[in-house]
């Protein structure tokens, strides 16, 4: 923890620290367990755990996060990436330091790598990020950048402030969630969440840091979309990692197993990051995983990360008219009428 105190109590009444929810006492007198997470920490006494933001104080855990927002910018939908979401629109991006993993190869590992500041740093009030969306002409806010579960108790009232506003509300996640924490999200009115499948469960334990594997990502998909959320899935191709056809076919048979034929996958080109310094993804292979999934079942496979490439374009899949063309990570061309298809009137499965 950064601007560290050799007494955490007298951090109790900072601005950004808040009692966490979802928590549940453990061993001995002053063991806590975290609940929020799949990592499922137990933090002792003036400790923290795997993600740096959560804190036991006298077997209390608070959150050192609460609304110290390091980013907030209008960014397309598209950049995400929701390509089923409300195409061409804008939405208040923010974020808060902090990851609970630890995937050596972040793409914004200077922000998801920074620890808590509850020192210096300001709560923002939940109505200047409204105000600051309303002002840009966004539809709503993103929680994104970094893991937004490090905003987590700060995100529940941000989300039912942005829906008395009529705003939709998203989150951008690894998807190292708990059942009752994606549950927590979607009452509060979660919009709509992307979820980064890293890989195998061999990447997530030995690679990410991620105790229990990859099978909470993929239940955090299935349970979001249960629940009504609208769901897109993004699988990072990491040069010389998962960039082999078994592994992908393995990313796409959980892919058909808990989200779907007709969930988005987009299929995104790895640059070195991180102190990461495998070469970028060889394009070639992102178009054959491409038509490797599209062989599989899967309806709507993306090219991600490689701005211009036709594979990032909605095709119908009954027909393969194009239907929405992309560019540079934005929305050049609605050929469509109402998201049906121009060519056959195919109802795209788009929220709008």
């Amino acid at each position: 923890m950064d601007d560290s105190n050799d007494d955490p109590r007298k951090m109790i009444d900072l601005p950004t620290v808040h009692k966490a929810y979802l928590v549940e006492k453990t061993w001995g007198e002053t063991g806590v367990r975290c609940c929020a997470c799949a990592q499922a920490c137990e933090i002792a006494e003036g400790e923290t755990g795997l993600c740096g933001t959560k804190i036991n104080i006298e077997r209390e855990l608070y959150t050192m996060n609460y609304g110290d927002v390091i980013v907030a910018e209008s960014r397309p939908v598209e950049i995400k990436p929701f390509f089923h979401f409300h195409p061409g629109k804008t939405l208040m991006t923010i974020a808060a330091p902090g990851c609970n993993l630890s995937c050596p190869w972040c793409q914004n590992s200077e922000l998801s790598r920074a620890r808590p500041r509850p020192l210096v740093a300001r709560q923002v009030p939940m109505n200047e990020v409204i105000e600051a969306a309303e002002a840009a002409g966004d539809i709503g806010v993103c929680v994104s950048l970094t893991e937004p579960m490090t905003l987590f108790e700060y995100s529940l009232g941000l989300f039912r402030e942005a829906g008395a506003h009529k705003m939709v509300t998203t989150f951008v996640s690894n998807g190292y969630l708990t059942p009752e924490a994606v549950h927590m999200l979607a009452r509060a009115g979660l919009s709509a969440i992307n979820v980064d499948v890293k890989g195998s469960e061999r990447v997530y334990r030995e690679l990410c840091g991620g105790r229990a594997g990859d099978e909470p990502v993929w239940e955090t998909v299935k349970n979001a979309a249960e629940m009504g959320v609208h769901v897109e899935v993004t699988h990072l191709v990491v040069t010389g990692l998962s960039d082999t056809e078994e592994s992908f076919r393995a990313i796409c048979e959980k892919h058909l197993e808990f989200a779907g034929p007709d969930i988005p996958l987009h299929i995104t080109a790895y640059r070195p990051a991180g102190g990461y310094d495998a070469p970028p993804t060889p394009v070639e292979f992102l178009e054959r995983a491409h038509a490797v999934a599209r062989d599989m079942g899967l309806r709507f496979p993306y090219v991600g990360n490689i701005p211009g490439h036709p594979l990032a374009n909605t095709v119908c899949p009954e027909c393969g008219e194009l239907c929405l063309e992309r560019l540079d990570d934005g929305l050049a061309r609605d050929l469509t009428s109402e998201y049906r298809c121009p060519g056959c009137g195919y109802r795209l499965p788009i929220v709008t």
